[in-house]
Order: C-alpha cells, then sequence, then structure tokens
C-alpha cells in the first residue's frame, strides 16, 4: 500500500492534474454532471465503493519476505462532513482551499500516526443527493480527485434543519477502521449552521446507500422508533465525535446549538466562526483528545481564529484518545513494525519467536507494494 503521506508539493501538482485552476466553482463541473446524469460520481457515491456502502481505514502494510511491514504507523480516521445548503453552498471550495493546512496542522497533532481524511458533504432528503461520503485517504492527489467530484445541492429548504443523521450513521454502521479493532477511536466532526432532523427512515436509507444495505450492513439497526439515539450511542462508541456548529446569526446559531445538544451533548458542540478555522479547530480538537496539545498553548494554537467562546468550549475536552491507548492489549503499532498476515490487529510482539525490529533504513529499502519500491 506503499508510504506515500500527503505534501503541498503534491496538493499543487493535482491541482493542476485535475484541472482545479481556481478557488471557487470547483465543483461546476461535477454539479453539471449529476444533474445531467442523475447520478453522482462512483468516487463519491455513498453507495458505491469496493465494499460496496462501507468505507475503510486500514493500516499501510508492504510485502516483507513472507510477512508484512507496517510503511507508515497506525492510521487515524478523520471524517469531516459539511453542510453544502444555502449559505453553507461553496464549502467544498473552502476545503479545498484550506486542506494544505487541516492535514498538516492534524498530523502535527498525531506524531507517528498516519491521518486518513474522508471529507464529505451534506444537504437535505428534499434535495437530489443527500450525501456525498469518499473513502478515507491520505494522499494528495486522491482527496483533491475526490472534493472535485463533490455535486453539492446548495439550496435550502427553509430554516427546519438538514440532513447530516445519515453522514453519521454511515461512519456509526458503515465503516471498517483500523482504530477500532485495536482499541482506539477515529474523529467524526459534522459541520453545519442548521440542526438536524431526528429521523432515520428505511426509505432514505436504501434510497442514500443502495437496494440491499438494511438485509446486509445494517440489518441489525433496528426499529425507527429510537434509531437516531441508538445511532448516537454506536458513533461515540467508535468515534471522537463532535458538531462545530457556525455562528452567521445568533437567533440562528441559537436554535442549531440547542437542538444539537439535545441530540449529542453538550460537550460535543464547538462553536466556530468561520469553516475557514477548520484546521485549527479540527487540530486542536484533535490534539486536547490525544493529549499532544495542551490547554495552555491553545490561543497560540487558535491563532486569528481564537475566540473566546471556542477557547471555552476546547478548554473542556479532555485527554480520552491517551486513556484508550493505556488499556490497549499492546502498544500502538508503528512504522517498521511486522505483521504476520495482511489480516492481523497487531504486529508480531518482543518476545515470539518470529519478533524482528527492524530499521527505517531497511523499511524504506525492502517495503514494496507489487514490486514498486516506495522511497
Amino acid at each position: 500500500m506503499g508510504r506515500e503521506t500527503f505534501s503541498v508539493d503534491a496538493y499543487r501538482a493535482a491541482r493542476i492534474q485535475h484541472n482545479v485552476t481556481s478557488d471557487t466553482d470547483v465543483t461546476r463541473r461535477a454539479e453539471a454532471e449529476a444533474r445531467r446524469t442523475g447520478t453522482l460520481s462512483y468516487i463519491v457515491d455513498p453507495a458505491k465503493g469496493p465494499m460496496g456502502p462501507v468505507r475503510e481505514s486500514k493500516i499501510r502494510l508492504d510485502p516483507y519476505g513472507d510477512k508484512w511491514i507496517a510503511t507508515v504507523g497506525c492510521p487515524i480516521d478523520i471524517e469531516v462532513t459539511c453542510d453544502t445548503t444555502g449559505s453553507m453552498g461553496g464549502e467544498v471550495d473552502t476545503e479545498m482551499r484550506v486542506l494544505p493546512d487541516l492535514y498538516a496542522y492534524v498530523a502535527r497533532m498525531l506524531p507517528g500516526y498516519d491521518p486518513q481524511l474522508s471529507l464529505g458533504i451534506f444537504g437535505d432528503c428534499e434535495d437530489p443527493f443527500v450525501m456525498c461520503r469518499p473513502q478515507f485517504e491520505m494522499e494528495a492527489g486522491k482527496i483533491v480527485e475526490y472534493l472535485k467530484e463533490m455535486a453539492p445541492q446548495r439550496g435550502g429548504h427553509g430554516n427546519g434543519g438538514e440532513d447530516p443523521q445519515y453522514a453519521m450513521l454511515a461512519r456509526a454502521y458503515l465503516t471498517n477502521a483500523y482504530t477500532n479493532r485495536i482499541g482506539l477511536k477515529g474523529y467524526h466532526f459534522v459541520v453545519t449552521d442548521e440542526p438536524c432532523h431526528f429521523e432515520i427512515e428505511d426509505g432514505q436509507i436504501i434510497r442514500i446507500f443502495g437496494e440491499d444495505v438494511l438485509t446486509n450492513e445494517l440489518r441489525e439497526i433496528g426499529p425507527v422508533r429510537g434509531r437516531i439515539q441508538r445511532m448516537v450511542k454506536r458513533l461515540k462508541e467508535v468515534t471522537h465525535q463532535f458538531v462545530l456548529v457556525v455562528k452567521h446569526y445568533d437567533w440562528a446559531y441559537n436554535r442549531a446549538q440547542h437542538a444539537w445538544e439535545e441530540l449529542v451533548g453538550t460537550s460535543n458542540v464547538i462553536t466556530i466562526r468561520s469553516t475557514w478555522a477548520l484546521p485549527a479547530v479540527i487540530s486542536a480538537i484533535i490534539g486536547l483528545t490525544e493529549g499532544t496539545l495542551e490547554l495552555s498553548n491553545l490561543k497560540q494554537h487558535l491563532g486569528e481564529h481564537y475566540t473566546e467562546e471556542l477557547y471555552f468550549d476546547l478548554g473542556a475536552l479532555e485527554a480520552k484518545q491517551e486513556t484508550l491507548r493505556s488499556a490497549m492489549l499492546h502498544p500502538v503499532p508503528k512504522k517498521g513494525d511486522i505483521f504476520r498476515t495482511k489480516e492481523d490487529a497487531w504486529p508480531i510482539q518482543p518476545g515470539d519467536p518470529d519478533y524482528v525490529e527492524v530499521s527505517d533504513e531497511v523499511s524504506a529499502r525492502d517495503s514494496s507494494d507489487d514490486g514498486i519500491v516506495y522511497l
């Protein structure tokens, strides 16, 4: 699976390769194509993919003799699903612009890990397409490609809320994440200025994720009554879950804030003034949760995006991931660890007759994927 990670040079090259020449209307072609065909691009359609509607975040392993070697480190799945209705219709443009900062800031909070990003969007069930959900990716080219293939619906249907609950459901039930296999959690962020509808209906699930999903991947989802509460509970079991509410106007914000606090809890709702703050805020949340950012450094980290309101929200966060790490069976897998098979959750541990400690030099020289050596 290689060892390539995100870089600014690769990001710039990817924009040229995919003809993303402007900082506005990044998704214009994809939107027009979706209107013409009535379908989404394969790489953002939540019903499609190598595993159907399931998205995967896996540790990257390359052949190493008759075994497998970790080429980067433990993956951390980070999913951001952003409102693209009404005044937030152009948020994919913003995500494309801030992508280098987002990756760099997050990577700084996750030393030794492999951040893997799924940056999706959502709208309303009255829209032709309710959401777009890409795979978890770590290479600039693949992230740029899936962002340009998004089809935001942009319109708004009053101020009665939107439908991110289906994106939340996808992470809760339709994700195979390595973090969960070893006892850690990834991160899930909803970014919106609207409340969430509380309905999760069978008909909409089938419409979004495919005809067979309720009898296959979601066969244990349970009855409609109480479904959203069960979904939120499950989402919190597998991720560190947050809602970032954009404060455009006090009256709209108060309505959205109260609705989200009712659904996910006060400590999970964070106030932001602009989506330009996403790199700083998301990385701060991750750093505080991982224990890699001290509260005393938070104001400096937030920089121009600092507000007392935001500082108050973030100041309540705890290093919950560190607690999970302390309860794990083994240390967090790292670059150079050796696995017996690609399906193993844990590398071979010290004391095992097959244990071998591999230097970075050997890892770089001998790690390969289909005959390609990654240096």
